[in-house]
């Protein structure tokens, strides 16, 4: 019995010293992270504003519009007040509707009910990820464009630097696919900075549980960056930009500069592309 107390002792100043030193180190830890991850989504936010082309006359369409928040930042940096949305969830889509938008319920992943060559701008941020066959919405946006108009695409990009770290441990890659959600990281500052973003959303803008929407939440499909490339010019689009933001662990501004040498390995891509005039 003496014995055994001597060792529950033991273990249990050990696990106390062990706390004491690893406690400040990951708080220091967690901090860098969100400020790194916080960097690539300002970076990538300012990068899809610049890609707009500022044009009054234009007919916007916003893929996955969700509340409607981002949906009026593109609006404006267009300057453009013929604007629709379009989302599954009719908890957001409400939300939108209160903006002021005309809205619709549809699948991103089925045929969009827009008719051929009707439209001259279509977004789709964080979109693709979330479909089962991303192909279908590629396919889609360029029948509904007009000859000469663009879609602007953000994306996370499975070729990431930390995604392949992720898969040499045996792991999911960090940005999905998910087997559950995004929520429920297998490494404690994953999950943190994807609670930290989603219940961010959550707390502003829809409130509740972000388990009571896992489709918000959950990555079906994440595409590389040179296969995304591809795929958007196999389906008739010429590509005018592929940028890519965020190098995890790098610090900015060299994980900027990074990210523009080598977006193959970053965090997040953007891709701005054009349908050819011309185009029957």
């Amino acid at each position: 019995m003496r014995n055994y107390r001597r060792v529950t002792a033991i273990r249990d100043s050990t696990e106390r010293l062990r706390k004491s030193a690893w406690y400040p180190f990951r708080s220091t830890l967690y901090r860098y992270m969100a400020h790194i991850y916080d960097d690539t989504v300002k970076s990538r936010y300012i990068a899809q504003q610049k890609a707009l082309e500022c044009d009054s006359n234009s007919i916007y369409l916003d893929i996955g519009c969700q509340t409607g928040e981002n949906t009026e930042i593109i609006r404006a940096a267009i300057s453009t007040e013929h604007v629709v949305g379009i989302d599954l969830n009719l908890r957001t889509l409400a939300l939108a509707r209160d903006r002021g938008y005309a809205v619709c319920v549809s699948d991103a992943g089925r045929a969009l009910p827009f008719a051929t060559d009707s439209l001259d701008v279509v977004t789709a941020m964080d979109i693709i990820e979330h479909l089962t066959d991303p192909a279908v919405l590629i396919r889609e946006t360029h029948r509904v464009l007009k000859p000469g108009g663009y879609c602007v695409i953000a994306t996370p990009n499975l070729a990431s630097w930390h995604n392949i770290f992720a898969l040499i441990m045996g792991l999911q890659p960090f940005s999905g696919p998910n087997l559950t959600s995004m929520l429920d990281g297998e490494i404690g500052v994953i999950s943190y900075l994807h609670r930290r973003a989603y219940e961010h959303i959550c707390d502003n803008e829809i409130s509740g549980s972000a388990h009571e929407e896992p489709e918000l939440y959950r990555h079906l499909v994440v595409g590389a960056y040179r296969s995304l490339v591809s795929l958007v010019r196999e389906n008739g689009f010429e590509v005018e930009s592929a940028r890519g933001f965020g190098y995890y662990p790098a610090f900015p501004p060299f994980s900027r500069w990074l990210a523009r040498l080598d977006p193959s390995h970053s965090h997040h891509i953007v891709l701005k592309a054009r349908k050819p005039r011309g185009t029957d």
